[in-house]
């Protein structure tokens, strides 16, 4: 597909709707907002991924805490913690990383689209 046709798909408009906000760039990502035809790095969405990791993490190891000590009873989780906690970080990082690619690409198709 040429970049000079691209039409953004529902989930690049909510992440372009999140990037668009000069309030999100101040406030969350401490920078002034880019200009809208500028590629950008990995740089400036650290930031995202910290705070998503912080989520995915939280959210799903009590997801899992909640199942595991239902179904099995405490005494498994402490048997099974290293293995719990591998799980629950590795999880965690591929989400934030996939949801903070994807607010990545968006910005940067847009720019592209936009430049040609």
């Amino acid at each position: 597909m040429n970049q000079a046709d691209w039409q953004p798909n529902s989930l690049e408009r909510t992440c372009l709707s999140h990037l668009d906000s000069p309030e999100n760039w101040e406030n969350i990502l401490k920078r002034p907002i880019p200009p809208q035809t500028q590629i950008l790095p990995w740089t400036p969405f650290l930031k995202i991924f910290a705070f998503n990791l912080l989520l995915f993490t939280v959210v799903l190891g009590a997801l899992l805490t909640v199942i595991l000590v239902g179904t099995t009873g405490p005494q498994s989780l402490s048997e099974d913690l290293p293995i719990f906690i591998g799980f629950v970080l590795t999880s965690a990082s591929f989400v934030a990383a996939y949801s903070t690619h994807l607010y990545r690409r968006s910005w940067n198709r847009r720019a592209k689209s936009l430049n040609n």
